[in-house]
């Protein structure tokens, strides 16, 4: 399978208050030359639970909006759909492929890909990250939903079952439950070095960029440790 980046069918997430970060995305999309991308406007009358961590009130309604992405796109045609949070930025291991200025390198996947975390996560450590084919990380217990390139419609669907089941009855972010509970099932791969990063600068309280932008460590023993 092989994809030019630039004409996947992207849409990222952005709260309506939110104009500053909206025009950054514009910016950073558009001066990659990505052809195909659109605003959707973030979900924001879910109620966080009681006892909620500070700085994850509004998880429920990050999870909500991804679902409503998910809905609207590749569940209702079966077409792969990119999902980015405005709060990233982008790596040089993207621009290694895609540039607006210059001939692009199509991006090769396994044939059997569900998923593609382009954005990552170290979380709590536990996760796995072998070598597969054509240069990618077969993972699993990757956290992180700010850069996901959804493919397999089925994937899509479980992301949906799992994603409530955690936000509602684990009262978890849904990101620990396709990591824990889907990701170990399903075909999902990440490159190395992330392609989008959780920007500090684009963040006022939840500061992520250093578990998102340090690359993967490959070999890693995947486990379910004990949930904290």
């Amino acid at each position: 399978m092989e994809i030019d980046f630039r004409d996947v069918r992207t849409r990222w997430i952005n709260v309506d208050k939110d104009t500053t970060k909206a025009e950054q995305m514009v910016e950073l999309l558009d001066s990659l030359g990505f052809n195909n991308h659109e605003r959707f406007s973030a979900v924001t009358n879910v109620a966080p639970h009681e006892g909620v961590r500070k700085g994850e009130e509004h998880y429920r309604n990050c999870a909500e909006s991804h679902f409503a992405v998910l809905k609207e796109t590749i569940l209702k045609d079966g077409d792969p759909v990119l999902i980015l949070e405005d709060d990233v930025e982008y790596t040089d291991a993207l621009t290694d492929y895609i540039s607006k200025d210059k001939p692009c390198s199509p991006i090769v996947f396994p044939d059997d890909v569900d998923a593609i975390y382009v954005g990552t996560s170290h979380g709590d450590g536990r996760y796995t990250a072998q070598h597969a084919e054509k240069g990618w990380l077969s993972v699993k217990g990757v956290f992180a939903t700010h850069g996901i390139l959804y493919l397999s419609k089925s994937y899509a669907e479980d992301t949906l079952q799992v994603g409530k089941r955690w936000i509602y009855e684990q009262n978890t972010p849904f990101d620990v439950g396709l990591a824990y509970e889907l990701q170990p099932s399903k075909k999902v791969y990440a490159p190395v070095v992330p392609f989008f990063y959780q920007a500090d600068s684009k963040n006022s309280v939840n500061k992520w960029e250093n578990i998102t932008k340090t690359p993967l460590t490959p070999a890693k023993k995947f486990s379910l440790g004990t949930m904290g």
